[in-house]
């Protein structure tokens, strides 16, 4: 944002430069709601790039700060909680102040629970993106669920939460002013389901590789398919928690009802009829 000087700017909607006697700047430093800035932090870069001077700001927010002789210079002001911004000024013969106006910046807070047990869930990651995807912020929650990220600047924000076992949830938020909204976000705790797959043939039979098993919902929809592995075993993973059909395609097909509840890893091993038999 650029500032106000003397609350002008030219029809373009430019600050211009501005003339200052003496070799001193003086100004004020205002938030974009009208409310003063106390302890900022101001620094006049030459033209060359390096730093001529630095203060720091009053607690009513004004300032003033003497510069090494006549010529352009760059105005930077930064204070905690807030976009920094610069102006161009020139010092010169005719006295003027400099009002700033900075863009405060706002906090993103909240938690993480489960689905299943409304329990905090420590450990899981946040991430904050910005409009464009960039994640600009992250936080892990503590043992209470909690997080928090600081250092925004107004708009809208995708927030996304991962942790292990848990489906991730992402949310948008707006963010505006100094408020810091809370994001409280519940995660649909994920099951899985298992097993071995056997041709019961000998006393334990024997691994039935390359076999398909096939997993559908209470309402008869594939919900998803599998192969055994060259061990027998099939893992179905990130289950929403309910009633599923699992059916093992062999020598015999065989199926079983199976209910699986949030958070927990369902075993199910099947013995399909040897080659022959039904």
């Amino acid at each position: 944002m650029q500032p106000n000087v003397n609350g002008h700017r030219d029809e373009d909607g430019i600050t211009p430069s501005h003339t200052i006697a003496g070799g001193t700047i003086r100004g004020e430093i205002r938030r974009n709601d009208g409310a003063t800035v106390a302890d900022a932090t101001i620094t006049v870069i030459d033209p060359n790039g390096r730093q001529a001077a630095r203060t720091a700001g009053e607690s009513d927010g004004t300032f003033g700060i003497a510069v090494p002789g006549g010529g352009h210079y760059v105005l930077v002001v930064s204070a905690a909680g807030h976009e920094p911004s610069a102006v161009t000024v020139t010092v010169g013969s005719t006295p003027i102040d400099v009002e700033v106006v900075l863009t405060s910046m706002a906090a993103l807070t909240g938690s993480v629970t489960t689905s299943a047990t409304g329990e905090a869930v420590a450990q899981a990651t946040v991430a904050v993106a910005d409009h464009a995807g960039h994640v600009t912020a992250t936080a892990v929650t503590g043992v209470d669920g909690r997080w928090s990220v600081s250092g925004l600047a107004n708009g809208t924000y995708t927030v996304i939460v991962t942790a292990a076992g848990c489906d991730p949830v992402a949310e948008t938020v707006v963010v505006s002013g100094t408020a810091s909204p809370s994001v409280d976000v519940v995660l649909r705790t994920a099951a899985e389901l298992g097993g071995t797959i056997t041709d019961g043939t000998g006393p334990d039979g024997a691994p039935v590789a390359h076999s398909q098993v096939a997993l559908l919902n209470d309402s008869g929809e594939m919900a998803a398919s599998a192969l055994t592995d060259d061990d027998g075993r099939y893992l179905f993973a990130n289950l929403t928690p309910g009633d599923y059909t699992v059916i093992a395609n062999g020598y015999s097909p065989v199926a079983a009802t199976i209910s699986i509840e949030a958070g927990r890893f369902v075993t199910h091993e099947f013995v399909l009829g040897a080659r022959g038999q039904a």
